[in-house]
């Protein structure tokens, strides 16, 4: 059976918005739980220290998909309206073409590595 191909619109989304897999991973935790989410919750459920986790859940939080629970706790899944939709997308192909997803987003950060060493790299016109 032919799989749906990745939405370009998603693909944009990943390459913006989306720093890691543990991000994703991250993202469907809140977006999965029934009520606030700690960040030890999130660090022993990744398999990572506390530090890490906090540092995912800053990002989550700055990029408006997670918001601090009124009554404390932790951090409830909260995306803002413009964010929901493709949320759900993103969810969906993650959960049914995992390896497509996680290629793009590695895809990103190849390019952001090779960018990097390549800044480094003596030419001959230096």
């Amino acid at each position: 059976m032919p799989r749906d191909p990745i939405p370009e619109e998603l693909r944009r989304f990943i390459h913006t918005s989306v720093p890691s897999v543990p991000f994703v991973e991250a993202l469907l935790i809140f977006r999965e739980a029934a009520g606030p989410v700690s960040i030890d919750q999130v660090a022993r459920r990744l398999y990572m220290a506390d530090k890490n986790a906090a540092e995912i859940v800053a990002q989550l939080r700055d990029a408006r998909i997670i918001e601090a629970d009124p009554a404390g706790g932790g951090n409830r899944f909260a995306p803002a309206p413009e964010l929901a939709a493709m949320i759900e997308t993103l969810a969906k192909y993650y959960r049914t073409q995992l390896v497509d997803v996680t290629d793009i987003i590695h895809s990103k950060t190849g390019r952001m590595a090779q960018q990097f060493a390549d800044a480094f790299k003596l030419r001959k016109d230096s």
